[in-house]
């Protein structure tokens, strides 16, 4: 006899972590990704500027490639193509002259609020009638310390 299956996966699987975040994963990404191209922007592209607009520090190139988790050709094409969209300026890096200063520009800067507020939309949408406001603080704070 076969065991139940549920979203794809048998009932085996629905009780490993692993599988469960990537199931959710593929769902989240998805969606963004569906939302954000309603901004021609992807995902990567919203992650350098979240990091610019969001986060008060100083960012160059390597330092963004690290915190975002992208290897330094895959940097330097996103930055391209958002400083050739005046997303972003690229300067000299007073600290490091071997590196570029980041910083998002004020289309950048308006740009990255609209997608802040698509994704909020988005993030409501996968969590809307499968968990209460509660439940939503509950999970983001566990996903948060096991990040």
């Amino acid at each position: 006899m076969r065991a139940e299956v549920r979203d794809g996966l048998p009932a085996e699987l629905t009780v490993r972590t692993a599988v469960l975040l990537r199931q959710v994963l593929a769902r989240v990404e998805a969606a963004g990704e569906e939302a954000l191209a309603t901004l021609d922007l992807s995902g990567r592209e919203y992650g350098v500027l979240a990091l610019l607009v969001h986060d008060d520090a100083a960012r160059n190139q390597r330092h963004l490639g690290a915190a975002l988790g992208i290897d330094r050709t895959t940097t330097m094409k996103l930055m391209a193509g958002l400083e050739s969209r005046g997303l972003v300026e690229r300067g000299p890096d007073p600290a490091d002259r071997r590196s570029y200063r980041l910083v998002a520009t004020d289309a950048g800067r308006a740009l990255c609020a609209r997608a802040d507020l698509v994704l909020s939309a988005c993030d409501d949408a996968i969590t809307d009638g499968r968990l209460d406001e509660h439940e939503v603080v509950v999970l983001r704070d566990l996903l948060r310390r096991l990040v």
